[in-house]
This record gives structure tokens, sequence and C-alpha cells, in this order.
């Protein structure tokens, strides 16, 4: 697997592998991040995959263009995958963890095919609303990705925007990603609690 490169935002830098959990109280907060962090993949010709809602893609792609980026180019030549939130978790409406983790390890599989080594996936959660998915099934979710990120070549940031989700969310968050960034500031996370042996519904997870 590739070593580490730099995250791309003031002295941030991360390891092949890693799960982050950025938590942001603005938009411009996150695209001040956020922004950079793709900006710099594209530099370093790695594949970028941003999945969200559309306002949250407009204001990557505004974000881009403020760096002198060409977003239109990008998306049209895939090294840029903007996805919907619908596309990537939601399809018909419902989430199915299966099916998103099978998307992202496709995506990985296409990403060698491509020609590039390393790839890095950023998700804007902020659709997750109460009651849009039970929460136990989401945290199981999320431990399930802090494994298999683990053995890509790929880093995942998921972003959630503490004034759109509840409260649990985002503590759910906070315990189950290795490294976390608040604001603009990167680290590996206290509060992170390692999976068990049993999820939720009683499958083994590790």
């Amino acid at each position: 697997m590739p070593g580490p490169t730099d995250f791309g935002y003031a002295s941030f830098s991360f390891a092949w592998g890693d799960h982050i959990c950025a938590i942001f109280e603005s938009r411009i907060q996150q695209m001040e991040v956020m922004g950079p962090f793709i900006a710099t993949g594209i530099a370093a010709e790695q594949r970028c995959v941003w999945v969200s809602p559309e306002e949250s893609a407009e204001g990557l792609r505004r974000a881009l263009v403020g760096m002198g980026g060409d977003p239109a180019t990008l998306e049209a030549s895939s090294q840029l995958l903007i996805l919907s939130e619908l596309d990537f978790y939601l399809q018909g409406g419902v989430f199915e963890p299966d099916r998103t983790l099978d998307l992202l390890a496709a995506l990985a599989k296409d990403n060698e095919r491509e020609g590039y080594r390393t790839m890095r996936v950023a998700t804007d959660v902020s659709w997750l609303t109460a009651g849009r998915v039970d929460m136990r099934l989401w945290e199981d979710f999320e431990r399930r990705l802090t494994r298999d990120v683990a053995g890509l070549a790929l880093v995942m940031v998921c972003q959630y925007d503490y004034r759109q989700v509840s409260g649990d969310m985002i503590v759910t968050a906070m315990q189950t990603h290795p490294s976390v960034i608040l604001g603009d500031i990167f680290r590996r996370n206290p509060f992170y609690v390692p999976a068990s042996t049993t999820a939720s519904d009683g499958t083994q997870v590790v």
C-alpha cells in the first residue's frame, strides 16, 4: 500500500486506510477543509469521490473553482466522481449497509482498473436526519467501514454538520472513527471505541 501523504490542509496528515470523522459547524468551515483535501488529491493524480446532497456538491464545485480548478473537466475525466447520497446510501429510499459497502469496494477496484494508485472518499451525511436510519444500524455500519477501509489504498472522511444531525449521531460518529477533524484540528480520536466482537444485530464485526 502507498505510504502516507499530505492531507492538504495546514499540517494535517493521514495514512492510507484511515477512516476519519469530520465535525463542522458551517458550510464555510467545511469547504475550508474539504476543498483543499479534494484539490490536493486531484493535484496528486488520485481519484477523488464526493458523496453528498446537491447543495454540498455545488459547494465543493465552487470551492474548487475558487482554487483555480475546473470541476466540469475533472468530472468529465472521472478523476472527480460526485455521487448523490441517494445513489451511494439510499437506493429506493432505503439504507442497506451491505449495498453501500459493496459499492465502495467496487469503486476501489475500478480505481485500480483506471490506473489510479490511491483514492480519497469524502461523504457528507447531512441527509442523516432523525428517524431516517436506525442509529444502531448506522453505528454498526461505521464500525464495519473502519475495518473495511483499513485494507484499502484510500482514505475516507465522513462529514457531519452538527447543526443538521442529532446529538446522538455526533456521539456515534465520535465513537466509531479512529481519527477526527474538529473544525481546523486533525488528531487521533480519544473518544474512539474499538468494535466489540459482536454487533448489535448479533453478527461478527471483527
